[in-house]
Formats: structure tokens, sequence, C-alpha cells
């Protein structure tokens, strides 16, 4: 089964190459340095989406125990897990950066 990697290169950016079955290798793309962790590009809107909804919703059951009807969970749990469902609405979406993400309390 073919795969691929990324090679650096003496200019600091990465040959992307493919590795055929039979182990010949062949560059494809020249990937600059500064999206080394994105060699196929940035998602699109729809990757993205899906992506940060995932994202959210592992956040979400991460807090989940926070709502248990033994518990009380403070204004602040209420506020990152309502700012959670919220991110939505936020003005970066789909394509959100760390920063854009609440804080745990």
């Amino acid at each position: 089964m073919s795969h691929t990697y990324l090679k650096l290169r003496s200019d600091g950016n990465y040959d992307h190459i493919e590795v055929s079955d039979d182990g010949v290798e062949t560059v494809f793309d020249t990937v600059l340095a500064s999206n080394k962790d994105m060699p196929f590009g940035p998602p699109d809107d729809e990757q993205a989406e899906v992506m940060n909804r995932s994202l959210r919703e592992d956040f979400l059951k991460e807090t989940d125990w926070w709502a248990s009807s033994d518990l009380t969970m403070t204004q602040a749990q209420r506020t990152y897990r309502q700012a959670l469902r919220d991110i939505t609405d936020h003005a970066n979406w789909p394509h959100l950066l760390d920063a854009d993400w609440p804080t745990k309390p």
C-alpha cells in the first residue's frame, strides 16, 4: 500500500513524497515550512465544521459529570459549557483558532 511523507529540503521547505507499493519514491508537491502541519492545505468549510463540532462534543463530554444530579455547577462551569454550545456563532466559525475556544475553568 502506498504512503506519503514529508522530507526536509536544504531551503527549509519540504518535498511531499509518495512511496508506491513497489518502493518507488516520487516528489509530487513542495510544502512550505509554514504549511508543514497541513501539507494538503487547510480544511475547507465543511471539513473544518465537522472537525470543530467533534472537538466541541469532546469538550462537552469531558464536563458532563459537572451536571450530575448530586453536584451543583459553578457559574464559571455553566458559562464554559454554554460558550461551547454557542461556538458556532463565533465570527471565525468554522475556521477557529485555539484562542477562539473558551477556557475551561
